[in-house]
């Protein structure tokens, strides 16, 4: 039943982002992922969604980027830098957004991590299992590591 529940729940997360597609930022890429049991990290202008059964998740903005408000829920969060916002948690059944905003967001010790972005930026990503889809393409496999598999999160070239 669980199975059926996340992706039932990411698709209704991910609806906005998808309705918002037709004012989006000429040139944003997408990246999708799915059951990563691994390390991704984020550095991008955009939104992302995710959950996991089990990680430690990092979220802050990108130096000299306005202050994003992230959203969690699973877990109390660390504030690393004395700036009084929060930016890293650790447990189980994560669950986080960030719309908007220059962000980075490093999971790490990941296990079961579905996630969807959009925007412009950079990505590396490396595990022992899990599917990515870059820009509405063809599902890959995650690429056993270190080191990660890194690519620019751009839109598509026709």
């Amino acid at each position: 039943m669980r199975r059926i529940v996340v992706p039932l729940t990411l698709l209704a997360l991910a609806l906005p982002i998808a309705a918002s597609a037709g004012v989006r930022t000429p040139g944003d890429g997408t990246l999708s992922v799915r059951d990563l049991d691994g390390y991704v990290m984020v550095s991008a202008k955009g939104g992302v969604i995710g959950r996991c059964d089990q990680c430690r998740l990092f979220l802050d903005e990108r130096q000299g980027a306005d202050e994003i408000v992230p959203v969690v829920s699973g877990a109390r969060g660390i504030d690393v830098d004395a700036d009084g916002a929060k930016e890293r948690y650790a447990g189980k059944d994560l669950r986080w957004k960030v719309i908007g905003g220059s962000f980075v967001m490093i999971v790490r010790a990941g296990t079961d991590v579905d996630l969807s972005v959009v925007g412009k930026g950079n990505v590396s990503i490396f595990g022992t299992n899990g599917l990515y889809s870059l820009n509405g393409g063809d599902p890959l496999q995650v690429a056993p590591g270190p080191p990660p598999v890194l690519f620019r999160l751009t839109a598509a070239t026709p």
